[in-house]
Formats: structure tokens, sequence, C-alpha cells
């Protein structure tokens, strides 16, 4: 079982868990303060035959005892035990409240039941206990009867009559001997004997009636159903409440520990997506970017543009490092422009800014790149650069485009390319929103222009931004139809773990694999937690491989010049 996990649910959590334990705990230590002292005192009673008085117990005699301890254990807090208690003691509270002080506990592997009661007074602690002991034995069935109460009496003063009885036999005893010693005359010795016989016979016959006086209580005490009181309670001396110090840190670590399971079991019920190392594994594909929030709503979608940071701000990094990424996975010596999808598995996950800021960084680093926005239902690029939608991907792909003079049509095609104001970047609107977005991205002439565009020698890089992969089948159609590689954006913290496998799913049953993913809106922190420390993501938009990417820019470049000499 490893930590790791735990550990980050610990940190993402600890603001909350640390409130809680200081709200449990302030509130444990104020009522501690005004808590008045509780004393306890405890009772021991004991159930079942009384072992203690025979040499050899039998094991039935022990378990019978162990078996009939639960019984009892109910049966002392039981109401009429209760009630008889409050009335033996006079106690200016009813029945139910008493129970309330009262607590019970068997010993492990014995008769014995411990009967506790915490009170404000020590006195009344122990007097509450000893009569509860008390009152369970008067109401309990295994008193005597009058009868054999009765019996028992009279056997007791028989035998105290006896051993009187049996004290002056023995003195007198004592006496003969003595006088048959000091005789010297035969016959009053004779004489003495016979009375020392005499004594020595009475002696043994009060003894004899001794022990079956003595058999008989035996015999009618005892009893299997018995309850006996073994140690009667003491008043106690000594408080056993905590201090208010002590008992505030114990209610304040109890409530973390409560605390952090609630959030153990917030996250086991959290099926969204929280860091770029979650992405990884629940994809098993390449995060090409980690994205930190930034910005807010009440900014314009154009203040979200890379070009309006600092050029070595985080974000602008990021971008960067994503830029560096995807050439990468894209490869050297390409043939052709490389076309790239961007997509996302359900709306609202930051697609059309990444493709935005992924083609800005790309045009920043001198490559010639055409940014479409192939979301023909809610299209938002032109927002995003501020340029008007009157014609765009829509109007390439009407059936009547190509009609008219080629001088005409070149005239409508330069309309469809805008320019945004940014170097080497140049972006086609998706124009005025169709009836039928499907059909038409998945018409030939979708198929003819992205041919086109990738062959034309001003073209370095086309980047897509297309609509959602799981609401809308446009992604997929776009990507089936042409040669194009798949960026997939997951919003963390928003992008369900099963949204993400379904849309990764939804490219591999068109046979087109994800070229890797881009973790949108995650938080610096997870980051750090998830690689195990904080240098991480600070340092890992630090720069680029200059050697490596300019390598891969000059291969991007080398193409047109080799198309060129052909």
């Amino acid at each position: 079982m490893e930590l790791a996990p735990y550990i980050q649910i610990f940190r993402r959590w600890l603001l909350l868990i640390a409130l809680v334990a200081l709200v449990v705990g302030s509130v444990n230590f104020i009522n501690g303060v005004n808590r008045p002292p509780s004393y306890e005192a405890q009772v021991t009673i004991s159930i079942g035959p009384s072992l203690l008085d025979q040499a050899n117990p039998s094991s039935a005699d022990i378990y019978l005892g162990m078996d009939l301890a639960p019984t009892y254990q109910q049966l002392i807090i039981s109401y009429e035990i209760l009630q008889s208690t409050v009335e033996a003691l006079d106690l200016p509270m009813a029945p139910e409240d008493l129970g309330g002080y009262i607590s019970s506990a068997i010993l492990p592997n014995t008769a014995l039941l411990v009967v506790s009661a915490q009170y404000d007074d020590p006195v009344l602690a122990a007097d509450i206990v000893n009569t509860l002991a008390e009152q369970l034995i008067l109401k309990s069935p295994t008193n005597l009867t009058p009868e054999q109460e009765e019996q028992v009496a009279f056997a007791n003063e028989q035998i105290a009559e006896l051993n009187i009885l049996l004290q002056r036999s023995r003195e007198q005893l004592n006496r003969l001997d003595e006088e048959i010693l000091a005789s010297n005359e035969p016959a009053r010795v004779t004489e003495l004997t016979q009375q020392r016989n005499d004594t020595v016979e009475q002696i043994n016959l009060a003894l004899a009636t001794v022990a079956e006086f003595s058999a008989t209580i035996s015999t009618i005490q005892q009893r299997t159903n018995a309850i006996d009181i073994v140690e009667r309670a003491r008043v106690p001396q000594q408080s056993i409440n905590v201090g208010p110090i002590g008992s505030a840190i114990g209610a304040g670590i109890l409530g973390a520990i409560l605390a952090y399971g609630v959030a153990l079991v917030f996250e086991y019920f959290n099926d969204t997506l929280r860091s770029s190392e979650e992405v990884t594994r629940t994809l098993q594909l390449p995060v090409f970017g980690a994205i930190t929030t930034y910005g807010n709503r009440k900014k314009r979608d154009s203040e979200l543009l890379i070009t309006n940071h600092e050029t070595f701000s985080t974000i602008a990094e990021s971008y960067r490092s994503l830029r560096t990424n995807v050439l990468y996975a894209l490869g050297e010596n390409p043939k052709i422009a490389p076309v790239i999808v961007v997509t996302s598995p359900g709306p609202e996950e930051g697609k059309t800014l990444t493709a935005s800021n992924l083609a800005v960084a790309m045009a920043q680093a001198n490559l010639r790149v055409l940014l479409i926005d192939a979301d023909l239902r809610r299209p938002k690029v032109h927002t995003m650069f501020g340029l008007p939608n009157n014609v765009g991907l829509s109007t390439l792909l009407r059936a009547d485009f190509n009609h008219g003079t080629p001088e005409e049509q070149n005239r409508r095609l330069r309309e469809c390319f805008q320019t945004s104001g940014i170097p080497k970047l140049r972006i086609i609107t998706s124009g005025i929103i169709p009836p039928n977005p499907a059909e038409l991205i998945g018409s030939p002439l979708t198929k003819s222009w992205i041919d086109a565009f990738r062959a034309a020698q001003d073209v370095d890089l086309i980047i897509f931004d297309s609509p959602p992969c799981l609401t809308i089948t446009d992604s997929t159609i776009l990507v089936g139809g042409v040669d194009a590689n798949v960026l997939l954006v997951v919003s963390c913290g928003r992008t369900q773990r099963r949204a993400a496998i379904r849309a990764k799913e939804v490219f591999t049953q068109v046979n087109k694999e994800i070229l890797g993913v881009i973790a949108n809106r995650v938080n610096p922190q997870e980051e750090a937690y998830s690689y195990g420390y904080h240098q991480y993501y600070t340092y890992s938009y630090g720069g680029e491989n200059p050697s490596r990417l300019g390598r891969l820019l000059q291969s991007l470049r080398l193409r047109r010049g080799a198309a060129e000499k052909k």
C-alpha cells in the first residue's frame, strides 16, 4: 500500500482539517473550563456460584457465572433497580436520569461485573453504586426464602451455643488432665480418668453436631444463580476530569481524524482528474503541458492570450513548454504541414484557449501557423482575437464557393483568411453557423481544403479548434477524414475520469491515437504533491532545449525549400 496518495489527500485538505481541529478543540476547551469536577466510584459484583469458597471449582461453575454476567449487566440498569436506588438514597433525579451516570463492564474471562457511577459528589457516587448493587441483590431471584433464612438463623444459633459448650468442655478437659497428673491415689485417678473420657465424648458429639449444622447452612446457601458484592465502592479522592488543555488537544486530534476521514470519503467519490500525474496514470498518455488557472470571468477572452503576459511569466513559459513537447512529438523532417486537432471531452474545459495560445506560441517560434475554428456550433476563436466572424470555415465549405471566376474565388478565399496582429499567425474563423455542421465537416470539401492548406508553401502548421468529442461527433469526423494529430484538453478538477477514458476510446474506434494530453487549470500545489517536491513545477517550465528545438523548427522550414526546388 502506497502512502503517497493518502499524504497528498491530507495536504490537499490540510486547511479544512486544521480548521475542524481548531474549532472542536476550542469548543472542548471552553466546555472543560466551565465543566464541574466529576468523580467515579466502582463496585465489583460476583455472578454465579462463589468460587472463592470452593477449593476445586468445576468448569461448569466457572462458565455458568460467565454466561449469567451479561444478563445481570442489563438488569442493573433496568427501571426497577434504578427507581429503587433513587428511592433508597432520595436522589433529586428521575430513574432515567440516573441511568445516564451508570456504566458497567464485565472483566474479560471472568464472572465479575464492575459497575461504575460518575457524579460531581464523590460520596454520593460511591453511595449510588453500592446501593445499586444492593438493590440488584434484593430484587434478584437469588435471595433465600423466609423458611431458608429461619433455618440458617437457627443453625447459626445452635452453632454458637455448641461453640460455647465446646469451649467449656475443653477447659474442663484441661483441668482433669492437670488433676490426673497431680493425684497419687489410684482410686482418684480412675475416677478422674472416667470423667475425662465422658468430657472427650461430649466434645466429639458437639463437633459432629456443629458439622451437621454447618453442612445444612452450606447446602441452603449454595446457590447456582447467586450474586455477591466482592468489593464495595470506596469514596474517590481525585477527579477523573482531564485538564482543559489536554481535553482540547485530544478533541482537536479526534476532530482532525474525523475531518480526514470525511476527506477520504469525498475523494473516493470524487471522479475528477486533479493533476497531470493522475491524467497520465488514468489515460496512459503523455501530458504535454500543465497550464495553471489564470485570469477570471470578468476578463475578456482576448485578455487571456499569452501576448498579454510578460515574456517570462509562468503562463507564457507553460505554453512555450507545451509548444516544445508538441514539436518533439510531431518528430523531425515532416513532408507536409502537420495538422493538430485540439478537442476536449466536454464543454468549458479550455480547448479554445489552449488552441489559441498554442497557435500564438508556435507563431512566436517563427512558424507560419494557420488556426482554424472548426467548432461550427459554439465558435469562440474570433472572440479570442477580436475578429469579425462574417466569413470563415463554413464559407469555404459551401457548395457554391467554387462558382465564379478564379479572381472571385481568390478574393473570397482571401476574405476567409484573417490576420491576428501576431506575425506568422493567420486565422480562419468559423463563419456563419450553418444548420448542418456535422455534414459540412464530413464533406469531401473539408479534406480538399485541408490538403490544399497543407501543401501551401506559406503554412508550416495547421491547428484546429474542434468541438467537444463526447457531446458532438464533429471532432471524430474531422480527425477520421484527414491525417491529423489529436491533442486532448482536460480541465483538472472538472473533467471526470470516465469522460476522459471515454474520449480516448472514441478516437480509438476511428483508428486514431491521441498524440498527447494537455492538463488545463492545474493547481501548482497539486503538481508539487504529485511529484513529491515543489521545485518540479516551478523549474519544469524554466526553459527549453534550444538546440533540439531549433532543429525541429528548422525541419519544418527545410521541407519548403525542398518543395520549391522541385
